[in-house]
């Protein structure tokens, strides 16, 4: 059995319908009744900010997508103070609530989508605080850690800011060879289909896949 969080963001639905295709039996957290929820999957709703007294169900694998909504300039680093707040909760202390949880609850493998270049020394806040997230994941020693570091989700909103994004990316990505490849953006479908099917999931040890890992 898995457990997906972020069940109803554009990246997270798409990793729960990759799950429906593959008859994948899955608990769907969220904070509000999920559309076209696949066959195998059955939604949990639950209030995210008393995960302290929710008790997780027994699953094997965690996959943990979820992502406060944010435009393209905070990605890249503008925040105000109240929104690096909100930032941190969702991204890093509800998710990694939810990962001790799942581990105490007997998970042995997990799936964390986290973003090219996070490191906790980063002067970027958004990418600082993925990187913050890694190490704390990377220390519940699950018997398999995934961590996908995508580039530029192409397509995510109907929104200014986002089509700005994709024809940047249009413009650099053809640019960007070697060891800049994993720079470049990539679509959410083919993000979802290698997080849920990569042959690599299951390898013991902390795994990392970025562009030149996922599924073509």
């Amino acid at each position: 059995m898995n457990l997906l969080a972020g069940s109803t963001g554009f990246l997270g639905n798409k990793i729960l319908n990759e799950l429906g295709s593959k008859q994948n039996p899955t608990i769907a957290l969220s904070r509000r009744t999920i559309d076209n929820l696949p066959n195998d999957a059955q939604e949990l709703i639950i209030d995210f900010e008393n995960l302290s007294r929710f008790e997780l169900p027994t699953v094997d694998h965690v996959y943990l997508a979820l992502g406060y909504p944010l435009f393209y300039h905070n990605v890249m680093g503008f925040m105000s103070p109240s929104l690096k707040e909100d930032f941190f909760l969702v991204d890093f202390s509800y998710q990694l609530e939810l990962a001790k949880k799942a581990r105490e609850s007997g998970a042995k493998s997990i799936s964390l989508i986290s973003a090219v270049g996070a490191h906790t020394n980063s002067w970027n806040y958004y990418l600082k605080t993925k990187g913050k997230l890694e190490e704390e994941i990377i220390k519940l020693d699950f018997e398999s850690t995934n961590i996908f570091q995508p580039g530029h989700l192409r397509g995510n909103k109907f929104r200014l800011d986002i089509f700005f994004a994709d024809m940047v990316s249009v413009i650099v990505d053809p640019f960007l060879l070697g060891p800049l490849q994993k720079l470049k953006s990539i679509s959410a479908e083919k993000v979802s289909k290698s997080v849920v099917n990569n042959p690599q999931l299951k390898k013991p040890g902390v795994n990392y896949f970025e562009f030149k890992d996922f599924i073509t």
